[in-house]
């Protein structure tokens, strides 16, 4: 404890806060520490306390709070700093993809000849009726030919040719310019389990016209969509009453030698005696590539067939000349010759009324 005098009284400092005081004081009227103690009398040792220390180690203290905070603050809620890195913490998740999954139907096993319910392409094309030729299938797009047949005698043929549609679900939509009697309109064509359903609706119709190519019809798939050449008696027949089970020509018939018409079809010639109007012979080329091989046959015979094939339906030929490639039968209206490639699979027939050879 430091003691003055000052004007003849004696004073004291306090030890803790250093104020002056009188010396007969027994505590600090400023910082209420004990300076006597009253039991003993004895002066009470305290340790005096540096205020200035004090306060600057509490500022440091509370500097380092700060920038603790500071720190934590940018750490938990994103800031970024030069010379952090954070590392983001990638939580496994199953990724949900809503995608639209579309659905596309094989419509490939709807290829093929299609006629109505209680009929057949024969019966169709010389009797009236229709016939639906599915030509290709390429994922959802599907083409077809369209034909409708009036009754004998007049055997009126309206047609629409290789439609394009694209099938959503089932149902195909289409336009269509002109069915062969100038008639113009919209359809629908909706596939089902084992039938067709097809709908033409004729929108702009030629007032000249007698007949069009209108309708709602139900198609089932023709058990003999094959056309066989042999079993429709097509040699010697007039070509005008069968034309239509040849489909459509593709170019304007050749006059060949002034003797003969040549009528050209995808994959298939048929040559007409000029002055009888009686078909002479037919030509299938399988080959082409222009026909399905199972569109076109003789009996059970088409472009799937082989030699062992031709040989097992028919028989011993009349004339073997496999070893150029051909073999030749006589049918009961005319001969048929087929011909081979060298993998003996079969490329092409003629069914003619004569003997070529």
């Amino acid at each position: 404890m430091l003691f003055r005098s000052v004007m003849g009284k004696d004073t004291k400092f306090c030890r803790n806060c250093g104020k002056e005081l009188p010396i007969e004081s027994t505590f600090c009227p400023y910082c209420m520490t004990k300076l006597i103690d009253v039991t003993t009398g004895g002066e009470i040792k305290v340790k005096k306390k540096k205020p200035i220390i004090i306060a600057v180690a509490a500022a440091i203290v509370l500097l380092v709070v700060i920038a603790v905070i500071i720190i934590l603050n940018s750490t938990i809620f994103g800031g970024k700093s030069d010379n952090v890195t954070t590392h983001a913490t990638t939580v496994p998740t199953t990724a949900v993809t809503t995608t639209a999954e579309n659905k596309t139907s094989d419509y490939s096993k709807y290829v093929g000849i299609w006629c109505d319910k209680d009929s057949d392409i024969s019966t169709a094309t010389q009797n009236g009726g229709n016939i639906l030729e599915i030509i290709s299938v390429k994922d959802d797009v599907v083409r077809f030919t369209f034909t409708k047949t009036s009754s004998a005698p007049q055997n009126r043929i309206a047609r629409i040719s290789n439609v394009t549609t694209k099938v959503i679900d089932g149902i195909g939509t289409f336009s269509f310019d002109d069915d062969g009697w100038q008639n113009s309109g919209t359809g629908k064509i909706k596939f089902s389990d084992g039938e067709i359903y097809i709908e033409n609706t004729v929108t702009n119709q030629n007032s000249e016209s007698m007949w069009d190519i209108g309708g709602k019809f139900y198609l089932k798939k023709s058990e003999s969509s094959m056309l066989d050449v042999e079993s429709n008696n097509f040699l010697n027949a007039d070509f005008d009453d069968v034309k239509n089970a040849f489909g459509e020509e593709i170019s304007d018939p050749f006059l060949a030698s002034d003797k003969w018409y040549i009528h050209y079809y995808s994959g298939m010639n048929v040559m007409v005696t000029a002055e009888t109007n009686k078909i002479y012979s037919i030509t299938v080329d399988y080959s082409s590539g222009n026909l399905a091989n199972s569109n076109i046959g003789f009996g059970e015979i088409n472009g799937n067939s082989a030699y062992d094939d031709v040989y097992a339906e028919l028989g011993e030929p009349m004339y073997n000349n496999i070893t150029h490639g051909d073999v030749t039968y006589k049918r009961k209206d005319g001969y048929v010759t087929f011909t081979f490639d060298d993998n003996m699979n079969l490329t092409n027939f003629v069914y003619c009324i004569e003997d070529t050879h």
